[in-house]
């Protein structure tokens, strides 16, 4: 059994409204935010150029009196030609409108003393796919391997939609032809809805707001739930809502005490809590801790500084198998395993080093990082598993999004 659930939680005085998804009862993707706090990431503002900072080639995009953010890369951004927005090739055009003022997407929240990030990549994102202005192009979530993209290709027609480009995302292979065209078509015309509101929108406007966080979470899902749950009323209307609309036959009829009849998704109060429910306090105070134990008696420290994570494998209590290299080996892949989720759940991310237990085979070293390799396609966050250094130490690469969970819950 798959559940969703969205609840409030209090962690040292604060309140947090946290969204986790547990496959038979174990927790594999969790998303938190400060209650009340609302984050601008994904929204589109028309805003214009307060000031250039030559020396590190970015700008400030001032959007209203009280809010500006950084655009990284501007000089090179600046400098292109207009027919070059081709996200092939990696160019972000800039999106003006007759007053000359710009149109960009909030990437990144504002964090201490240090502004939002913006970009001029304008692009609208779906289950599916994400279409984007520029050239009418067609590309693939690289986790695609060629025979899946051959299929997906004869499927849609990217010029269907002119002047836009599309990326089919990974779960485009989840869906049928009707369902993807279904959301490009509703996706190209409110990209359209939104360059035409811009054409004479004034700086401060907020022309496109993304769903919250909860819904873009479960929507981004490779593993549909089979159930949802909030104790939070109009998240829970929400929730009942997407579910309805967009995951049909899952239930199995078994609910939680204290569901709503009316709104199976509403958890009404009762003598536990949602999060009581789904044990998931315990699961924060065990992400919070340096240690995580693993299945066979073995353990990881995980060790986060400013420029990079570290993270340490020790056999511990582990004493099966009568092989040492081969307990080396079973234990090297299950902390893998292991690893990523911690990493996902931890939201922790840039770069990651880590110390396998030495392996003597150099079939079992290129097992240990071949593995790593495959599960680290299937992340939804792009994660690049690099080499093994000849000291043994396995070097990742994790795209940075939000903040680590930690820095989420003690407010920094």
């Amino acid at each position: 059994m798959n559940d969703f659930i969205v609840t409030g939680i209090e962690r040292d005085g604060g309140k947090f409204l946290a969204a986790a998804f547990y496959e038979e009862r174990q927790l594999t993707e969790l998303a938190v935010m400060p209650f009340r706090e609302e984050s601008r990431v994904g929204k589109i503002y028309i805003g214009y150029i307060e000031s250039v900072a030559k020396n590190i080639g970015g700008a400030f995009i001032r959007i209203s009196k009280d809010f500006k953010c950084f655009l990284p890369n501007y000089r090179r951004i600046a400098h292109a030609a207009p027919a070059s927005g081709d996200p092939e090739s990696g160019t972000q055009p800039l999106h003006e409108n007759t007053q000359g003022h710009m149109l960009v997407r909030i990437t990144k929240d504002a964090a201490g003393v240090k502004e939002a990030v913006c970009s001029t990549s304008i692009e609208l994102a779906g289950k599916y796919s994400v279409v984007s202005p520029g050239k009418t192009s067609l590309s693939f979530s690289k986790k695609l391997n060629d025979e899946e993209k051959a299929l997906l290709k004869k499927w849609v027609n990217p010029h269907d939609y002119p002047g836009m480009h599309i990326l089919l995302r990974t779960n485009a292979m989840q869906a049928e032809k009707k369902d993807i065209l279904h959301e490009l078509n509703e996706l190209s015309e409110s990209l359209r809805d939104l360059l035409r509101r811009a054409s004479s929108a004034k700086p401060g406007e907020c022309l496109y707001t993304p769903e919250p966080f909860y819904i873009t979470m479960i929507r981004d899902l490779y593993v549909a739930p089979d159930r949802a749950f909030s104790d939070v009323p109009k998240i829970a209307d929400a929730l009942h809502t997407y579910m309805e609309d967009h995951i049909t036959d899952k239930s199995d009829g078994k609910e939680p005490a204290g569901t709503d009849d009316m709104n199976p998704c509403l958890i009404r109060p009762g003598t536990l809590t949602l999060a009581q429910l789904f044990n998931l306090e315990h699961d924060l105070d065990r992400l919070s801790q340096k240690i995580v134990w693993l299945k066979s008696g073995a353990y990881l420290v995980i060790e986060r500084t400013e420029a990079f994570v570290i993270i340490d494998i020790n056999t511990g209590r582990c004493t099966r198998g009568k092989i040492p290299e081969e307990t080396y080996r079973k234990i090297n892949l299950e902390a893998g395993e292991e690893i990523l989720r911690q990493l996902r759940l931890r939201e922790l991310s840039g770069m990651i080093l880590i110390d396998f237990i030495n392996l003597e085979s150099e079939d079992h070293r290129e097992e240990l990082v071949n593995v790593m390799k495959k599960r680290a396609r299937k992340e939804h966050r792009k994660t690049e598993v690099i080499d093994l250094t000849k000291l043994g130490i396995l070097e990742m690469v994790r795209e940075k999004k939000g903040k680590p969970l930690d820095e989420i819950l003690s407010g920094t």
